[in-house]
């Protein structure tokens, strides 16, 4: 049995590197290495069981858990640092809705496979059938405390025209952070998509008057437009495109972490 289980590991690793500690934990083996047919299996912890989300369970597999949300808590390989794992374990989930943890991690999945935009998501690799964890890409997000860092990056056109129009009374967002700027601009052009105002009046005011909105939006980069288009299309949360919430991947990309899939039923 063992031999059988150690064939099957060796084999999804050629599959898909997520370590010896996931595959441990995903079969229900001792973390410490002992045979399966052992007295000591299963951790000593008669309740863990193969792919067991508790908390207790994933720690003892070198599961190091990096956040907690309402519904999900997100944890980090034990071998991997390129994967995470998204359990449908956060603080009320646990108590009150477990399917409502799991329907946002299924939610989440398809999104990144069907919504058409899965440059703007972390990639999906694996999930439990009843979806109570995911296995997503790992993203490192921006600082929280930093409200200009992506947008210069990714987004510089909002720092910028925020500097240039610093003493100009007829621009109406003087006092924002980049960030804000960035989040109520789009609330604003998303207002305008779902009245499909033919004379877009409000925006352009705030904006300056219609010289300096063309002006602003001829620097607008394609990657903004994209994430527009996502998040008007499938009603997202513009207020959740911010830091701590975003992210650049490993190859570059700008990532949205998490905008409450499943959620808006």
């Amino acid at each position: 049995m063992k031999l059988l289980l150690e064939n099957w590991r060796r084999f999804l690793n050629e599959r898909m590197e997520f370590g010896e500690g996931f595959e441990k934990w995903l079969h229900g083996e001792n973390p410490s290495g002992e045979d399966v047919d052992s007295p000591k299996f299963r951790l000593g912890h008669t309740h863990c069981g193969p792919a067991d989300i508790d908390r207790t369970c994933l720690s003892a597999y070198g599961f190091h858990k990096i956040g907690e949300g309402a519904y999900r808590q997100v944890w980090k390989l034990p071998d991997n640092s390129d994967y995470v794992l998204k359990t449908a374990t956060g603080l009320a989930a646990k108590s009150a809705d477990t399917a409502g943890a799991r329907r946002m991690n299924q939610a989440e999945a398809d999104a990144i496979i069907q919504t058409g935009y899965p440059e703007l998501l972390p990639k999906f690799y694996d999930s439990a059938k009843d979806y109570s964890w995911i296995v997503i890409e790992a993203v490192k997000p921006y600082p929280e405390d930093d409200v200009r860092l992506w947008i210069e990056e990714f987004f510089p056109i909002f720092s910028k025209f925020l500097a240039a129009n610093k003493e100009n009374e007829e621009f109406k967002w003087d006092g924002d952070t980049p960030e804000e700027f960035f989040q109520h601009y789009t609330h604003a052009r998303i207002d305008e998509i779902r009245r499909k105002d033919d004379e877009p009046i409000v925006l352009t005011y705030a904006l300056g008057g219609p010289r300096k909105r063309k002006e602003f939006e001829e620097n607008l980069p394609p990657l903004y437009h994209r994430l527009l288009e996502m998040i008007e299309h499938y009603n997202l949360a513009w207020w959740d495109i911010r830091s701590g919430n975003v992210g650049k991947a490993s190859d570059g990309r700008f990532v949205v972490l998490d905008l409450g899939w499943g959620m808006n039923d």
